[in-house]
């Protein structure tokens, strides 16, 4: 694998929901961290690659296939010791690693946050341990389309461009390409610097982990099922939950397992929603996968890509 770093040149936006221009603030949902799929439109820009006109999920297999040789995206493995991409990772200046908490903050200590997650009792400080990346809300405007005399006022979220985001890519070629390149990033034409890096990848150590992407799964009509019965969830031994807000608040002894609907981007047709573990989650990894670094539906691909943990190494 080889290091992507991503580092924001203004500010950003990946939203998460469509929009059809006049958005509410409380309802613009938006991510920090890149997906995997934006990650395959990054790579493709630095490729000069066109976009598949392909239906469905079809423009995706057929680009894994492209970038990988003669694999087959299935979609349907619990796990991938090799993904296509893998991450993020976040740095700022002092290189230090933070994790992704669901798709606008930062985990500052993943070890002492999973060390939380295991234990009730363990009582945090929260600036030590949670971070939230900066906002910046704008005002927009919207001239309607149906009478030019009309003009809508909504708001619309950005991200700082603080930190730079850390991927790995399974990819011998993207050896080839330049070292540096700009390239778009997100919505509202907004750009980035990316930097090709060779260099060990840390994908840390464990059988505790925390997500850094969405873990999709598939479940039956039953309520109650056991977790290695659920389509994506076969890999996992346990699941601890995600620090969750209370009153617009991080409460730090509130972890709770809490699942999301994500879609997985826009081809030539509106892509379906799958459930998933948002990131930030923390989980146990079965000993039989002991070499995954991505679990769940399309890990081949980099959903469900996990942060290894030990609690006690520390």
């Amino acid at each position: 694998m080889i290091k992507m770093r991503i580092k924001p040149l203004e500010e950003y936006r990946i939203g998460l929901r469509q929009s059809s221009g006049i958005v509410i603030e409380n309802v613009d949902v938006i991510s920090a961290f890149p997906s995997p799929t934006t990650i395959l439109g990054i790579i493709g820009a630095m490729k000069n690659a066109k976009p598949s006109q392909l239906s469905g999920i079809d423009d995706l297999r057929e680009a894994y296939t492209s970038l990988t040789g003669n694999n087959t995206l299935s979609g349907d493995c619990d796990s991938s010791d090799n993904p296509l991409i893998w991450g993020p990772l976040i740095k700022e200046k002092d290189n230090k690693i933070y994790t992704p908490l669901f798709f606008n903050k930062l985990i500052l200590d993943p070890i002492e946050y999973v060390k939380t997650s295991l234990n009730e009792n363990v009582k945090v400080q929260s600036e030590s341990l949670v971070k939230e990346i900066g906002i910046q809300i704008r005002r927009m405007n919207q001239m309607n389309r149906g009478s030019r005399n009309t003009i809508h006022l909504f708001y619309q979220k950005f991200f700082g461009s603080n930190y730079e985001l850390e991927y790995c890519i399974n990819i011998d070629d993207l050896k080839k390409l330049v070292k540096e390149n700009v390239v778009a990033l997100g919505g509202e034409n907004r750009y980035a610097r990316v930097r090709i890096d060779n260099g060990n990848c840390n994908f840390g150590n464990g059988n505790y982990a925390i997500l850094l992407q969405p873990l999709l799964f598939e479940s039956d009509s039953e309520y109650f099922v056991r977790l290695d019965n659920v389509k994506g969830l076969g890999c996992i031994d346990e699941i601890y939950g995600v620090l969750v807000e209370k009153g617009n608040k991080i409460d730090f002894n509130n972890f709770k397992v809490k699942v999301v609907y994500y879609a997985l981007g826009y081809g030539n047709e509106r892509r379906p929603m799958l459930q998933a573990l948002p990131p930030g989650t923390v989980i146990k990894v079965k000993e039989t996968c002991n070499n995954a670094k991505a679990l769940g539906l399309l890990s081949e691909l980099g959903f469900g890509a996990i942060y290894r943990v030990d609690p006690g190494n520390r």
